[in-house]
């Protein structure tokens, strides 16, 4: 009876848990106000290509990097499997047995046999919840590791619309370079026709000459940047180079809607390098949790049944069994306890840390976003009128020059530029592509398309 009211009393102890996490503060709205339309989900699909559409789809199956992820996750789930274990009677089973001969005066012989099967039990009561502590802990680990393998989607999926992006940027700059080149290869023949009906100057010839070979040093700069960035999607796919077939997109695409950036307070649930943050600090609390436990008293629980016999038909007549309870309390341990608590809470305050500046860079990263996608837009704009005011420059002055009122040197300055407008120009689209998408992985769109959602309990407050 005293065994029971010992144990009724400590049963009713009460467990240790984690302190609350402080929410930083948020702010209502962006400095920038953004577009009207939703992101969607899969936002490279906007971009109209089949490609693109390919490659990614190919990634979210194969990428090495979602694998190594992927091999994270599982380790952590284990992990905390094997610590949630602990919450469970451990129960192990032995047999034996053993024939014994002895020699009596060099004649006789005896022998005896035994047998015997035995089954042992323990268990801690958790009165003070460290056990679960730890299993709560090893939980959320797993869970930040699971968000680390979205944050590894949304990160790949960037550098594929990067590469690609660049790709198509580098062939269309490769087509308008090869046009270019064929009309100063025209005109350093006519400016030759023209010099042999002293028409032209020699110096004439030789400056488009020179601007022929400056174009041709241009075109093998950016054949060499369209193979390296072909050789780093099969990088980033996980796969042989030249296995791709690459050839679909050749030229850009039209840019993307500007998207509602909704509210700041969205991040904690669209970002998962927040979410995986936020996890890891809830873990540190319940790590606090389980080393304040471990400051206190523990109760055991071990039983034991054995089955002995000198025969195995006989084996279940004899039993023995006994059942113990055993109290450890820790007196003295030079502070070892006290400092792992005062570690523990350290590591929280870190994380605390690291939460909040993780919520502070991706509001940062929408920021910068969308200020980047409205300069850009206004830049490619802006290029747009100057590369016709410069056409038009051009083409006056070429009638200038043959009417004989103007020298090649203005007419070759005007080509020359217009030239470098074209590709400027496609540059300049290629960056705001490059925005954009950096835009819809700020706000943390794409990882759902690989890795949906689910329901969870351990979310920070959003409001």
């Amino acid at each position: 009876m005293r065994l029971l009211f010992l144990l009724l009393l400590l049963a009713g102890c009460r467990a240790f848990t984690p302190d609350p996490a402080p929410q930083p503060a948020l702010p209502q709205a962006y400095r920038v106000e953004a577009g009207d339309r939703a992101t969607p989900e899969a936002w490279w699909r906007e971009l109209g290509s089949p490609e693109l559409d390919a490659l990614m789809d190919e990634a979210f199956h194969s990428a090495p990097d979602l694998r190594t992820a992927l091999a994270r996750l599982d380790q952590a789930r284990a992990a905390a499997a094997r610590t949630g274990a602990a919450l469970w009677p451990s129960v192990t089973a032995d047999g034996d047995a053993a024939r014994n001969w002895s020699k009596i005066r060099q004649r006789n012989v005896v022998e005896a046999d035994a047998y015997g099967l035995g089954l042992a039990a323990s268990f801690e009561l958790d009165l003070w919840g460290r056990v679960r502590s730890l299993r709560s802990a090893d939980s959320l680990a797993a869970e930040a590791s699971l968000e680390d393998l979205r944050t590894a989607v949304l990160s790949l999926s960037g550098e594929i619309a990067e590469a690609w992006v660049g790709l198509c940027s580098a062939r269309e700059q490769l087509a308008i370079l090869e046009a270019q080149q064929r009309t100063n290869a025209d005109i350093e023949s006519a400016l030759s026709l023209r010099f042999a009906n002293s028409l032209a100057s020699a110096l004439d010839v030789l400056q488009q000459r020179e601007a022929v070979a400056e174009n041709t040093t241009r075109i093998i700069a950016v054949q060499a940047e369209a193979a390296r960035l072909e050789n780093r999607l099969h990088l980033l796919l996980g796969k042989a180079p030249g296995s791709l077939d690459l050839s679909a997109s050749t030229r850009l695409p039209q840019p993307l809607p500007l998207p509602d950036t909704g509210l700041p307070s969205d991040l904690l649930q669209d970002r998962p390098d927040i979410r995986a943050s936020w996890r890891r600090l809830m873990e540190a609390g319940w790590d606090v949790a389980a080393a304040r436990a471990d400051r206190m008293p523990a109760l055991r629980l071990s039983g034991r049944f054995e089955q002995n016999g000198d025969d195995v038909g006989r084996i279940f007549d004899n039993w023995l069994a006994n059942l113990a309870a055993s109290l450890t309390a820790p007196i003295f341990d030079g502070g070892s306890r006290a400092a792992e608590v005062e570690r523990q809470k350290a590591i929280r305050d870190e994380r605390l840390a690291a939460y909040e500046k993780a919520v502070f860079t991706a509001l940062s990263e929408v920021d910068t976003g969308v200020s980047d996608v409205l300069k850009q837009s206004g830049l490619v704009d802006a290029l747009d009128r100057q590369l016709e005011a410069a056409r038009s420059a051009l083409q006056s002055a070429r009638v200038r020059y043959g009417n004989g009122v103007l020298e090649y040197d203005t007419v070759l300055s005007l080509l020359l530029k217009v030239q470098g407008l074209e590709r400027t120009r496609i540059q300049a689209k290629a960056s705001l592509l490059n925005f954009q998408t950096g835009l819809c992985r700020a706000l943390g769109r794409g990882w759902r398309q690989a890795f949906p959602d689910q329901p969870a309990t351990t979310e920070p407050d959003a409001s």
